[in-house]
Formats: structure tokens, C-alpha cells, sequence
């Protein structure tokens, strides 16, 4: 049964096919969409000329007259815009949801998802993405580029590092939010029912970059230089995306077990593309107000920490609660062991899964003003070395996460 609106359905009637489709999800976006509109239909035509481009803006509903600013804002005439709202539960991945339909029924040879907040986005973006779909046959590329120290603390500190452990294949930015697929693979996220958990809402990037490695389609990852977006604190933005990211992470273990549970290394996904070399713009972050959730934190689910933690690891973060600002420390080691623990409590109890992450969110504040305090006079590139690092770490300890899943998964079917 289709989502789409009658009249959509009529347009896409009308259009009949396309080559390349660009889908913008977006909420709220009146004040950045149409420089993204404009970038987003001049690398189609510029870069894909053989191909009939095709536009949609699938909407939440914004009453700052988004949908309005993207018909308004002027395209080349070969351009075919669609815009509508979407239904389903309000979030990205329900966007994500009609683009994928819409693009079921126009059969493009390629597709491209960006962002609706991007100021750093160019024609080439278009290009980078499609390209290596249309021509070196890869079915999902993902964004390689260059973020400040800060921007994506949430992909440094758990979608990359875990995926990279699991899976074994190095993403850089799982859900980086601009991707390039093939048509056919749009047509399998579509066919997929998950519309009504977190996948809906800001799971759907860690989805849709999961699914693509386990149903072993080709991944790889295209240098699209600076990411310029409207900033996000991590300690006052970003509770919502933390908790779908990690719920629908932790959730896709449990589809994927046999995909993961023997993986003992990991390798790059193939890069295409010339590396940036720029400094990138700062993005603003309270240390203070990290250390404030942490503690908050502990004190709000000490007891729920204490079920799920492993005893070491436990007093391990009640021994940073204690700390002063100035000597706080939370490493890498304790960090990948706090991520396993709660992602086998997640699967296997004793709390529910959604209590289980909201719970593991100021832990996550803990680990992020760690980095921000150990890096804070380094260059991007210098604090890069760190994410690496701890990335390595969460390969390391990944024979705990084995032994201590089996044991729970054993325990868990013997009650």
C-alpha cells in the first residue's frame, strides 16, 4: 500500500521516469533549503547530462513554508521538482521512506540523499556521490569529509567505532545524512518494515549503512570536501539522534548476529575521490555542560548502571563521578567496554531496550568531555589520530563483547 498523496502519485505519473533522483528531507528548513535546492539541480544537470534529473522535497510538516521556498527557488527547466509532505511518524527516516518509494516507481539509476541544513554543499557534491554509483557500479556510497573536532561527536564516539568493530569494514561517517545508492537498493529500503520504530526518526542513516554492508552490497566512501551545517552542541542538541542512532544500532546486532559475531579485523571501504586538506570551521562545545550531564547522570541511574555495567567497569565511572573537572578523565578502554555491556543489555535485559539507551546517554557525555578536554589544543587532523584510536580500541576488546553476548544470549534462553 502506497504512503504517497494522490497528487504526488499523479506527478510521478506524469514524469514517468528518471535517470537521477536527488531527495532533501526536511523539517524546518526555510532558512538553508534553497541554497541546497540550487546546489543539489545544477550538479544533476552539470555532471549527469544524460540523465533525467528529478527533485523531491519530502517534508515533516514545517510551518516556516519550507515546501514553499523549494517550489519558489529556481532550477534549470529540466528539472522536476517534487514536494510533499510525508506520513508516518514524525522523523528522517519517514522522509527517507517516501523519497524511497517515489524513487521505486521512477526507476533512477541512481539516487542521491542530502541534507537540508548543508552551507557547505556544492554542485560537485552531486558528482562525488553519484558518480561512483553510476560508474564504478557501487550500490551505496557514503560522505568522506572533512568535519570539525567537534562536528559529529556521535559518529566518533559510537556509529563509527562499533560499526567498524562489528562489521569490520571502516565507514568513516555511517551516518554522515548524504549518500549516494543505486535505484535497486532504494527499492529494498522501501520494501522494508521498519517504519514504525527509531528507524523512522534518526535511525534511519545507521539503517540504511548497516543493512547495505550486511545484505553485502558495494560500499564505499567519496571525498566531498567541508561539512558546514547549523551546529549541534553535543551536550544540549543531540539527546534524540543519540538515542536512535545507538537504539537502532544495538537493535540491528540482534538481526545480524551471524554477520558479526566472527569478524576479528577490519579494512577501508574504498575511497574515491581527492582527500580535503582545509582546516574546518569551529563548532561550539560546552565542556562544562558535558561533565553537568555526566554527573546528573549518575546520579539519576546509578542503580540502573550498576545492573547493567560490568562490576569493574562500574566502578571504573564511579571513580571518574569523583573526579574534579580539571582531572577528569573517561578512556577509551572503559568507553568500548560501557558500549558492549549496554548494547548486550539492550538485547538481553534486565531493562527495556529504550531505558536502556537513554540511561547510556550521559555516559556518552562523560566519554565526549574526555575527548574535548584531551584534544582541546589539537588541529582536526591531530584529533583524528584520537578517534582513530579509539576505534582500535573497540576492535580490541571485541572478543569481550563475544564472550559476554553468547554468555547473556545463553542465559537469556535458559529462563
Amino acid at each position: 500500500m502506497t504512503i504517497l498523496e494522490k497528487d504526488v502519485l499523479n506527478e510521478v505519473e506524469r514524469i514517468g521516469e528518471a535517470g537521477i533522483l536527488v531527495g532533501i528531507p526536511s523539517f524546518r528548513n526555510a532558512d538553508t533549503i534553497a541554497h541546497v535546492v540550487r546546489q543539489a539541480a545544477l550538479g544533476m544537470v552539470e555532471y549527469f547530462p544524460g540523465l533525467k534529473p528529478v527533485l523531491v522535497n519530502s517534508d515533516g510538516g514545517s510551518e516556516d513554508k519550507t515546501r514553499e521556498v523549494v517550489l519558489k527557488t529556481p532550477v534549470p527547466g529540466q528539472v522536476r521538482k517534487i514536494v510533499t509532505p510525508y506520513r508516518g511518524i514524525a522523523g528522517k527516516g519517514s522522509a527517507f521512506k517516501t523519497i524511497f518509494e517515489i524513487a521505486g516507481m521512477l526507476k533512477p539509476e541512481v539516487c542521491i540523499v542530502v541534507d537540508s541544513d548543508l552551507r557547505s554543499i556544492t554542485p560537485r557534491w552531486i558528482d562525488s556521490l553519484g558518480s561512483p554509483v553510476l560508474q564504478d557500479r557501487f550500490d551505496f556510497i557514503t560522505p568522506y569529509y572533512l568535519r570539525y573536532k567537534y562536528d559529529g561527536t556521535i559518529t566518533n564516539a559510537l556509529a563509527y567505532p562499533l560499526t567498524r568493530a562489528l562489521y569490520g569494514l571502516r565507514i568513516r561517517q555511517p551516518i554522515g545524512g548524504d549518500f549516494g545508492f543505486s535505484g535497486e537498493l532504494a527499492a529494498e529500503y522501501s520494501r522494508r518494515d521498519v517504519w514504525e520504530t527509531d528507524i523512522a526518526r534518526f535511525g534511519i542513516d545507521i539503517w540504511m549503512t548497516t543493512l547495505a554492508i550486511c545484505e553485502e552490497y558495494r560500499v564505499g566512501q567519496s571525498f566531498i570536501g567541508m561539512k558546514l551545517h547549523n551546529d549541534k552542541d553535543p551536550g544540549s542538541d543531540l539527546g534524540a539522534m543519540f538515542r536512535h542512532v545507538a537504539g537502532t544500532l544495538f537493535s540491528m546486532m540482534g538481526d545480524y548476529e551471524n554477520r558479526w559475531i566472527n569478524v576479528k579485523r577490519s579494512y577501508t571501504a574504498a575511497v574515491l575521490g581527492e582527500e580535503p586538506t582545509d582546516e574546518p570551521e569551529e563548532t561550539v562545545v560546552s565542556y562544562e555542560n558535558l561533565i553537568d550531564h555526566f554527573h546528573i547522570g549518575f546520579d539519576k541511574y546509578k542503580i540502573l548502571w550498576r545492573d547493567i555495567l560490568r562490576k569493574e567497569n562500574y566502578r571504573a565511572v564511579e571513580k571518574a563521578y569523583r573526579l574534579s573537572d580539571n582531572d577528569f578523565e573517561f578512556p577509551g578502554g572503559l568507553w568500548a567496554r560501557t558500549v558492549y555491556d549496554f548494547a548486550i543489555a539492550y538485547n538481553f535485559g534486565p531493562y527495556p531496550g529504550d531505558l536502556t539507551v537513554d540511561c547510556l546517554m550521559p555516559l556518552y557525555c562523560g566519554r565526549t568531555a574526555h575527548f574535548v578536554k584531551k584534544t582541546l589544543e589539537m588541529t582536526t587532523f591531530e584529533a583524528e589520530i584520537e578517534v582513530e584510536q579509539g576505534a582500535e580500541t573497540f576492535e580490541a576488546l571485541k572478543q569481550y563483547l563475544v564472550y559476554h553476548w553468547q554468555t547473556a544470549k545463553n542465559n537469556h534462553s535458559t529462563r
